[in-house]
């Protein structure tokens, strides 16, 4: 018996014993066909792995350089939008400096609308 033969008689499939019955008849190789084999064998999936992680590796770099490039645009709208804030704080104050006596009567009208809701006069207020 063979070792392979050997082993395939050992080996338990859903509790019986695995039977090769055409085990005899299959030519029995030397180690030195099977070498080369191997190394075929080898070689292609060491090839495989090589491209798999070259792909990894071109995956990791465009992600790389997506996060940079959104840490970019996220850090010019940062700025952006805290420039836009300043110009609206500063046209703001400007604009309310040319009116000031309508900023008078804004806070009047309100202070006058709070009065009459706490002393239960419920009529509307026209501007």
């Amino acid at each position: 018996m063979t070792d392979f033969q050997a082993f395939a008689a050992s080996l338990a499939i859903e509790g019986e014993v695995c039977d090769l019955p055409n085990a005899k008849s299959w030519p029995q190789a030397t180690n030195d066909e099977i070498a080369p084999l191997i190394q075929k064998l080898g070689a292609t999936s060491t090839a495989e792995i090589e491209r798999l992680i070259a792909e990894l590796q071109e995956a990791k770099d465009h992600l790389q350089s997506e996060r940079e490039r959104i840490e970019r645009e996220t850090s010019r709208y940062t700025s952006l939008t805290q420039m836009a804030s300043t110009t609206a704080r500063i046209i703001s104050d400007a604009v309310s400096q040319w009116h000031p006596a309508r900023n008078g009567q804004n806070s009047n009208t309100s202070e006058a609308l709070a009065s009459s809701s706490q002393d239960g006069i419920g009529g509307k207020f026209t501007l």
